[in-house]
């Protein structure tokens, strides 16, 4: 069996999924959790609903098992990703455009765990993972690390990122876990917390609770254009914090925009991203002597461990395997290939017309987005499938579009599929694909319906992360919501078509209906795009991020 991590809530263990063969992630609970009655019967309601949320921000929860002798484990997505804590403790502080890309993701997770009534309680470092797009996956929700304090005076969390308001007796509230987020801001800024007090025992803990109902708000510490955040996320009075998840994130939105300008995020992204990287290589560090008040408790070894074992063997098979990243994408064919590709810039309008007052709200955002990206027609962009039902893959790369005909794309890709295994350079013009094999190219037709090679998986790739499909999916969108740039909606996958690749994978995941999430820029251009399809174990994410609007691109066929 092998472990991926364990923690005060208990130890984590890598399996596969015996039916849809999808690595999952199996925590087995701390036994002072399991044997907490009044913990256990928060927390089995809170799980019921956390196997409803439907979010790239947030780890999946599959199921709450039950085992022998009170035992219990919690059956959830595997996240292929990089701890926060790991980045902090090898990396040191992000920087302000990193930290503002963990603080946005993590409010945005927040958000839509608040919409469902869940409270995650313990919002911290070592419960955020960095994925290879950087993206950020909140994990754990409702998790709280048992008490350390013999007395009970302590509340129940992790002291350094609790709020005020807990240390007095309040339960546990989304202002509370907007608190807590602060504090991880704040720590990715500075390299520390806002408040800390150095041992281990009732006196440093105490003190702790004081400088966190008391002490001022040490703003002053981080940029300025960063200040307000601070203090409005960590004030002392949880009516003077913002109003919600998603009020604070606009905020963040705002101030990011006016300080560090509209391309903050796929900067802060891309430093995310090489932070994450670069801690998966480094060394761990050393333990240090002694643990500070505001640590998390000290973990015991779940007592029971093996028996329950026996009983979610009958869920997953356990297995040592090696995550694999995804790429998925479609071609809708066109002209026929052309030598050279290069983005021809429309002339921008004299004035941006108003949307006609019975355009839907879908088709405005269609509109903007076919405006914006007429201004500058090429972009670079990362594309990431996991989950189930053959949607694995992983490209990136830069594609540039003239009026009229296919876009043209350069990038490597790869699948875990045999013919696809290793990274390939593949350039895409009109209908044909330029393999590169050694030091030589393969010329083939490229059609996203054929089976199996580079070609098909690059006209996939194509497909799924192109300007007019993201239009699409705006404009076929229902219940599209809006928060700041975040659009949400959902898509009928039938009006995309039976050719486009996620029709085949809804039918393995035995739905007709995708949801997404899409970012856009202040420019009004793509941002990062999130599709997923099914749900639980027969689930497929595929992300694509997009930066470098409007570059110089000239996409050549290979000689």
């Amino acid at each position: 069996m092998r472990e991926l991590g364990h923690g005060s809530t208990g130890r984590v263990m890598l399996a596969v999924d015996e039916v849809t063969r999808t690595e999952v992630a199996i925590r087995y609970l701390d036994p002072r959790l399991t044997a907490d009655d009044a913990f256990m019967a928060a927390y089995r309601p809170l799980a019921r609903r956390l196997t409803q949320l439907e979010d790239p921000g947030i780890a999946d929860l599959y199921e709450l098992v039950d085992g022998p002798d009170g035992a219990a484990a919690v059956v959830m997505q595997r996240v292929d990703g990089v701890p926060l804590r790991r980045i902090l403790d090898t990396q040191g502080p992000t920087g302000p455009l990193a930290a503002l890309t963990v603080f946005g993701g993590a409010l945005a997770a927040l958000a839509v765990a608040h919409r469902a009534e869940a409270v995650h309680r313990d919002v911290r470092p070592e419960n955020m993972l960095v994925d290879r797009a950087g993206q950020v996956v909140v994990t754990d929700f409702g998790l709280v690390p048992p008490r350390r304090s013999r007395s009970g005076d302590e509340p129940p969390g992790t002291p350094a990122y609790l709020a005020p308001e807990l240390w007095n007796g309040a339960p546990a509230s989304p202002a509370s876990d907007l608190y807590a987020a602060t504090v991880v801001f704040f720590e990715c800024l500075t390299g520390r917390r806002p408040y800390e007090s150095g041992g281990s025992g009732g006196r440093a803990i105490a003190a702790l609770g004081r400088a966190h109902r008391e002490a001022p708000v040490p703003a002053d510490a981080v940029p300025g254009p960063l200040r307000g955040l601070i203090a409005s996320g960590l004030a002392k009075d949880p009516a003077d914090r913002p109003a919600s998840a998603e009020d604070f994130l606009a905020a963040l939105e705002e101030a990011a925009v006016a300080a560090y300008g509209p391309a903050w995020e796929a900067q802060g992204r891309g430093r995310l991203t090489e932070m994450a990287a670069a801690a998966e290589n480094a060394p761990a560090p050393a333990p240090a002597p002694a643990k500070a008040a505001g640590g998390p408790p000290d973990r015991a070894r779940p007592a029971g461990r093996g028996r329950l074992v026996g009983s979610i063997a009958a869920i997953v098979v356990v297995t040592a395997v090696a995550g694999a990243s995804v790429v998925y994408g479609m071609d809708r064919g066109g002209p026929s290939p052309a030598q050279t590709v290069s983005p021809t810039v429309a002339a921008p309008p004299a004035s941006t017309p108003a949307a006609s007052p019975a355009q839907s709200p879908a088709d405005a955002l269609a509109a903007r987005i076919t405006t914006a990206a007429a201004q500058r027609p090429s972009a670079s962009f990362s594309y990431q499938g996991k989950g189930c039902c053959g949607a694995n893959a992983t490209a990136k790369g830069t594609f540039a579009v003239r009026p009229g005909q296919v876009p043209a794309y350069t990038m490597t890709a790869s699948s875990p599929a045999r013919q696809t295994r290793k990274a390939a350079r593949v350039i895409l013009i009109g209908e044909t694909a330029h393999v590169r094999q050694g030091d030589r190219w393969r010329q083939v037709p490229a059609s996203p319906g054929q089976a199996q090679g580079y070609a098909p998986l690059a006209a996939r790739v194509r497909e799924c992360t192109s300007v007019d499909h993201v239009v699409a999916l705006a404009g076929e969108s229902t219940d599209l919501r809006r928060s700041g740039r975040t659009y949400r909606g959902t898509v009928a996958v039938a009006r995309l078509g039976d050719a486009h690749p996620y029709a085949a994978i809804a039918r393995a995941a035995r739905t007709d209906r995708l949801t997404y999430t899409l970012v856009l820029d202040a420019a009004g251009l793509p941002s990062r795009l999130t599709v997923t399809i099914g749900t639980g174990r027969t689930r497929a994410v595929l992300t694509t991020a997009y930066g470098d609007w409007g570059r110089r691109v000239a996409i050549d066929a290979p000689r």
